[in-house]
C-alpha cells in the first residue's frame, strides 16, 4: 500500500526531529567537555529544570546551569562525556528520551586517578525558535570509581602494542 504525501512528510519530519534531538543531548555533552559554555547554553531552553547527582542539586533556567556546571567542572584537568541518547517519544513540539553516560574526568590536583562514571540522563525535549532543546534532565549516577592511571595493564592482561603507552 502507497503512503500519502502527507504520511511520507510526517514520516521524514519524525526522522529529522529525532536526528535534531539527539544532536542536542550529544551536544550537551560534548559542549561541556570543551568547555564551550554559550554554545552550551543554546542547548538549554531558558526555563530548564535539571536534577542532578540524583536528585542533590537541583538547578533552574538555562543560565544557572551552565555557571553550575562550570563551578562544578573547574577542578579538572578534562573530562570526557560519552552519551548514547534512545527510547525517543516524539509528541508534537514535546519529546522524551533516556540517555546512557560514560563518563571519565581526571581532576587537575590527582593526575593520577580518574573518575569513571556511569549514570543515565532521563530528557524531557521542547521544540522552540532555537530548535530542540533540554527543557527537563535528571540526572542518576549508577556507580562512580575513582581508578589509578596506569601504563601497566592488569596482570595477565594482553595488550596489542598498538594501544600500550
Amino acid at each position: 500500500m502507497l503512503s500519502s504525501d502527507a504520511e511520507v512528510t510526517g514520516r521524514l519530519q519524525r526522522v529529522v526531529d529525532e536526528l535534531e534531538i539527539r544532536r542536542a543531548i550529544t551536544d550537551y555533552a560534548a559542549l561541556v567537555d570543551a568547555r564551550q559554555w554559550e554554545r552550551l547554553r543554546a542547548v538549554l531552553a531558558d526555563d530548564v529544570r535539571v536534577d542532578y547527582h540524583n536528585g542533590r542539586s537541583q538547578v533552574h533556567g538555562a543560565q544557572a546551569v551552565v555557571d553550575y556546571i562550570v563551578a562544578n567542572t573547574a577542578h579538572l584537568a578534562w573530562q570526557h562525556h560519552n552519551v548514547s541518547p534512545y527510547g525517543i517519544d516524539i509528541d508534537g513540539d514535546r519529546a522524551s528520551a533516556q540517555a546512557y553516560l560514560v563518563s571519565h574526568q581526571v581532576i587537575a590536583d590527582e593526575p593520577g586517578t580518574v573518575l569513571m562514571m556511569a549514570a543515565t540522563y532521563d530528557l524531557e525535549m521542547a521544540r522552540g525558535p532555537k530548535g530542540w532543546q533540554i527543557a527537563h534532565m535528571v540526572h542518576r549516577i549508577m556507580v562512580a570509581n575513582y581508578l589509578p592511571i596506569t601504563t601497566s595493564p592488569p596482570g595477565g592482561a594482553h595488550v596489542p602494542p598498538a594501544v600500550r603507552h
